[in-house]
């Protein structure tokens, strides 16, 4: 059975400390950590005390599950992974940072390499070729796509043949399919059979989302969260990752919480956790 999770990332606002009692007052324990660049959560971060961040994470009977890192240089991403595995972190997630065909042969061999001697997972996210930039919440990036990146599962298939490697994997994300319109337990299912799904997000997207015109804007924070009433059934997904035997994390996740009070952040994801521990009481 995989491990039901949760990213630290929609409370980007608020301190660690805050985020981590709050998650574990919704009985989480294991957490995905953030160190992004802005607007994105960045909780944690090279030349932070690891001693410090493991006692925060022991006080509130949690342990960290993944570490994220997007827009962040090749450089930068290289600090992270020794730093993940300073936390005893065995998985990074970002996404695709470039055209594809510089993403593979210059931007990504090097980071593998490194995971690789660190013992850390490399779980590159399917993701919309709109690059990273601070208003993407907004909508803007649409007429900066890349030519190609990894966003459609034929493109997801690609780039574990590329790179086939035993430290490279997929961080699947759910809204990313639906934009490109493709079947999410496919994507799971052929990821599984080759041992290349490393992270999985329970995430969705706001039905009004506009084609071509949104971008990484996926709707407000309480859209993005799963429900009963959102664009993806979240108990099929959550049943094939039974079925193919994924035994990694499945992490509770949206955007959309900029400004938020905390306790409407909580008050939000725990409407979200009821739904996603009905779905999971399906499959039990």
């Amino acid at each position: 059975m995989f491990r039901y999770t949760a990213e630290v990332l929609p409370y980007h606002d608020y301190p660690l400390a805050d985020a981590l009692r709050e998650l574990a007052g919704l009985g989480f324990k294991e957490v995905n950590l953030w160190s992004s660049a802005h607007p994105l959560a960045s909780h944690v971060n090279p030349g932070d005390d690891v001693g410090e961040i493991k006692k925060l994470l022991d006080q509130y009977g949690m342990t960290a599950c993944g570490l994220t890192m997007y827009g962040k240089s090749k450089d930068e991403m290289l600090e992270r992974i020794d730093f993940a595995a300073e936390l005893g972190i065995d998985t990074v997630v970002f996404d695709c940072e470039a055209n594809y065909t510089d993403f593979v042969s210059t931007f990504l061999p090097p980071l593998v390499e490194a995971g690789e001697k660190a013992g850390v997972r490399i779980a590159v996210e399917n993701h919309l070729t709109v690059p990273f930039n601070p208003d993407f919440e907004h909508g803007a990036g649409e007429e900066r796509r890349w030519d190609e990146g990894v966003d459609s599962l034929a493109q997801i298939k690609r780039l574990v043949k590329d790179i086939d490697h035993p430290n490279l994997g997929v961080c699947l994300a759910p809204p990313h399919l639906w934009v490109m319109g493709e079947t999410i337990s496919e994507a799971i299912t052929f990821l599984a059979e080759r041992k290349r799904l490393y992270y999985y997000y329970i995430w969705d997207v706001d039905r009004a989302y506009r084609h071509g015109v949104d971008g990484l804007n996926f709707g407000p924070g309480e859209k993005q969260l799963p429900r009963h009433d959102g664009a993806i059934d979240h108990a099929i997904p959550l049943a094939t990752l039974h079925r193919v035997g994924y035994t990694g994390a499945a992490s509770l996740k949206c955007h959309g919480t900029h400004g938020w009070e905390l306790s409407k952040i909580t008050g939000e994801l725990t409407k979200a956790d009821a739904y996603v521990r009905s779905c999971l009481d399906l499959i039990r």
